[in-house]
């Protein structure tokens, strides 16, 4: 019994969760549902094996295929991998929900809720509040028979006034295809068919042109009807209603009438179709020669295919990670989007795709693989194509590549090869001799004209010089020589400079001094509360042990959650000659973590974990003359 008493004392995670499983089986009693239970999603049967009933409240199971189905008919993913604590869903609006192992609180976005029951671990996976994730992704129960109907809801409504016009915006469980029933001078009528809701049937507004606002369900369980009225002022113009592809709508009502009712497009959405611009043209920046005008996302015979058109000349460059991290990047430079495109739901083995305005000249389109997947990049003068096959991908396949789009040239560079052997995805392991193998250099994060995050009155860039003077004084008493890149709330390079000169200044103080190792000190934050603990980040094979020693010496021990270490393209580490670690100490948004960085005596604790993780890496520093090998 000592021995179960000690194990179970081990950490105050583990006691929740056995607590939480201990109510649930001596109370309310934890069951698998009737093998009988049947779940309709649009009107397809989903495959829903994993549920249970927890005090007569469904839990279902992270990894239930029916689940997977449901996440993505919807646009929603999630993030959870075994043995973690936290489970995040992602919805398409986006929103954040926030599940954890032991705890009935849940975050929706800012909100937080009270579930039914905590989450709890059973069978290697973990079981979260079927019910309340429902409802946080638009969706309902309903009863229809032996089955239960989920049905999608309109179940947000928001009207924004500017003072000339008001905007209606909505949000919904699934992509809303709208039907005309009425446009006249006096009100609007909009069907949208598949959904239903719970929103108060008559809603009176005072909001530019509008008058009220009613709300009407019909149709069945399984095959609802939702309609919209929209009763409008004398002279009251309208704009078109216009969906997108994250489950929601909008309609600028004001101003002077139209002069004749305008038509809405109801195109049949698949879940592969490719996204399509919105209404608002973005002008390209005067640098940027050439515009991506689209994505073509599809799914084929062989696998997929993402079809990027873009009109002028530009160069690219392309990145792929390995397993697990299974993610494909193309940056096209010298390019502006033309107008916005959204994230596109995959199909295997494509997850998802999502193009962004990564910076002024250059934009990117990523891809979520599902495993380490054979792919091919093919230019064009009229854009590439990123064709994705279904057959795993060997070791040695390329991990990099450029090229050029346009009349100038379309033919690409050959890809840059993979080393073999000891080799990782940043290249091979470093022969790097440090010219002072006594010198730690420290990096303080962010600082001047970037404070980092936020939160009750903290901010990173503060907390983060703190720690920094803590761990130098430490290493100065250990007989070390110490460096800070920073030693004031200042830029390193210059204020309101780019991200990469001010990274690419603090790796030069460590690279222009041949320092023995770089660590950089972060505190981390999420949109949510949910996330908390402390994770060691590296970018390259000589990184991992200095990773490893400082990880195990300061999770845990520090009473925060142990998140491992993590390899990561992060800029500092992976441009930084010598082995370096970047730790991100807590999470500023999570309110037991924060806690501890309000504590001077904890900061103090974690900068002495940290200077002994670097004792167990290196060992005592060198004396004068003598290398770090020797």
């Amino acid at each position: 019994m000592s021995n179960w008493i000690s194990h179970c004392t081990a950490g105050t995670s583990s006691i929740r969760t056995l607590l939480a499983l201990l109510l649930l089986l001596i109370g309310a009693g934890v069951a698998r549902a009737d093998a009988a239970q049947t779940f309709v999603f649009a009107g397809k049967t989903l495959p829903v094996a994993h549920v249970a009933t927890v005090g007569g409240k469904l839990a279902i199971s992270v990894r239930d295929p029916g689940l997977a189905q449901l996440l993505r008919a919807t646009g929603a993913s999630m993030t959870w991998n075994p043995g973690e604590r936290y489970v995040l869903f992602t919805t398409a609006e986006p929103q954040i929900v926030s599940f954890a192992v032991g705890d009935a609180r849940y975050d929706v976005g800012p909100r937080s809720a009270q579930a039914g029951f905590a989450p709890y671990e059973m069978s290697g996976t973990v079981y979260v509040p079927f019910d309340e994730l429902l409802s946080a992704l638009y969706l309902a129960p309903k009863r229809d028979g032996d089955a239960i109907v989920i049905q999608p809801q309109l179940a947000a409504f928001d009207v924004r006034g500017n003072g000339s016009e008001s905007v209606l915006v909505a949000r919904a469980g699934i992509p809303l295809k709208p039907r005309i029933v009425e446009e006249s001078a006096s009100q609007l009528v909009y069907a949208f068919d598949g959904v239903g809701t719970t929103l108060d049937r008559s809603r009176a507004i005072r909001a530019e042109g509008i008058r009220a606002i009613t709300f009407a369900q019909s149709g069945t369980v399984r095959a609802p009807v939702t309609t919209v009225t929209i009763a409008l002022a004398p002279g009251t113009g309208h704009g078109r209603l216009e969906t997108d592809d994250r489950n929601g709508f909008s309609l600028a009502i004001g101003g002077a009438a139209a002069s004749e009712p305008v038509a809405v497009a109801t195109p049949e959405p698949t879940a592969a179709a490719a996204a399509t611009p919105g209404p608002q043209a973005t002008p390209a920046p005067a640098n940027a020669v050439a515009t991506v005008t689209g994505i073509d996302a599809h799914a084929g015979p062989n696998g997929y295919s993402v079809d990027i058109a873009v009109a002028g000349d530009a160069t690219y460059d392309w990145h792929r990670l390995r397993d697990p991290d299974n993610r494909f990047w193309i940056d096209i430079h010298g390019a502006a989007l033309s107008a916005p495109i959204g994230d596109v739901v995959g199909s295997d083995p494509v997850d998802a795709v999502r193009v962004r305005q990564l910076d002024a000249t250059t934009v990117r389109v990523a891809l979520s693989l599902a495993g380490q997947k054979r792919l091919d990049v093919q230019p064009s003068a009229d854009g590439v194509k990123v064709s994705v096959y279904s057959e795993d991908a060997g070791d040695d396949v390329a991990r990099a590549g450029t090229g050029a789009l346009g009349n100038a040239s379309a033919v690409a560079v050959a890809p840059t090869p993979v080393p073999s052997g000891d080799a990782w995805k940043f290249g091979a392991r470093s022969t790097y001799v440090a010219t002072n193998p006594r010198l730690i250099v420290i990096d303080p994060g962010h600082g001047g004209s970037d404070p980092g995050a936020g939160r009750g009155g903290l901010r990173e860039a503060d907390l983060a010089l703190d720690m920094a003077k803590r761990l130098r004084d430490i290493l100065v008493a250990r007989g070390w020589q110490v460096v800070l890149t920073r030693t004031a709330d200042v830029d390193v390079y210059k204020p309101n400079d780019t991200a990469r000169d001010e990274l690419q200044a603090r790796d030069d103080i460590a690279n222009n001094a041949g320092a023995r190792m770089l660590v950089s000190i972060h505190v981390n934050s999420f949109i949510n509360a949910g996330p908390r603990g402390t994770t060691t980040y590296y970018s390259k094979p000589s990184d991992v042990a200095l990773a490893q020693a400082v990880q195990a010496s300061a999770a845990g021990v520090l009473g925060t959650k142990d998140d491992g270490i993590v390899k990561s393209h992060l800029y500092v580490t992976l441009h930084a000659t010598m082995p370096a670690v970047l730790v991100e100490t807590a999470f500023i948004s999570n309110p037991d973590d924060l806690a501890k960085l309000t504590s001077p005596d904890w900061l103090q604790k974690l900068a002495l974990e940290i200077a002994d993780g670097v004792k167990k890496y290196a060992g005592a520093p060198p004396a004068p003359g003598q290398s770090a090998n020797q």
